[in-house]
């Protein structure tokens, strides 16, 4: 039993993305809008979000840079949902560097497949709906003289942001690869769009 105890213990402590990785990422991820541009967009902010899980997954410094390398080609998605992609981005990271012959460049194509429609949904949710929503709350507060209506937008906008920010990370990192054999086969993607455009626009409507 205590053998066991300690080869759980070491196979947790080996592995790739450790509670620390998942804070540098998380932390990492709101840089991701202050280096765009008009040929990269959030390329390299990307790259610095899943820099720290790279590292570790290429100890060779010729591996690691060509990592770098492969995230500054352009790349541009709802904020929101970029921690998804960034956790689906390190698991295929981790296939390549454990298979030679693993073609690298699925991973850009992707990325780029991923782009439109989860910036259709992230969309839809965080701009077109919880914003409107949390924005509806706190000015129906601050319309009646409270000083907390600001406050409560904030809050309520912040934790729905951070929460799935979270949770998307971990999300797009145990999913890997499957994610986008199931979603291929189940056209789940498009339904989500579709689905997410609905709700927000039923929400402004409503409102």
């Amino acid at each position: 039993m205590a053998i066991q105890n300690t080869d759980l213990k070491e196979a947790k402590k080996d592995a790739i993305m450790t509670p620390d990785m998942y804070r540098s990422m998380f932390l990492r991820q709101f840089t991701s809008q202050c280096s765009q541009s008009y040929d990269k967009m959030m390329a390299m902010g990307f790259m610095y979000t899943i820099q720290k899980p790279l590292r570790k997954i290429y100890p060779n410094d010729d591996d690691y840079y060509a990592a770098l390398d492969r995230h500054t080609e352009f790349f541009n998605i709802t904020p929101h949902v970029l921690p998804f992609v960034a956790g689906l981005t390190v698991s295929m990271e981790e296939q390549a560097a454990a298979d030679k012959n693993f073609d690298t460049s699925s991973i850009n194509a992707m990325k780029v497949g991923l782009m439109g429609p989860l910036s259709g949904i992230g969309d839809s949710f965080y701009w077109g709906t919880f914003r409107v929503v949390a924005a509806g709350i706190g000015i129906g507060i601050a319309s009646t003289g409270n000083p907390l209506g600001p406050i409560v937008y904030a809050l309520i906008y912040s934790v729905i942001n951070f929460a799935t920010r979270i949770v998307a990370a971990h999300l797009g990192y145990d999913l890997g690869t499957k994610f986008l054999q199931q979603s291929e086969e189940s056209n789940l993607m498009s339904r989500m769009t579709h689905a997410a455009g609905v709700l927000g626009m039923t929400v402004i409507g409503a409102m």
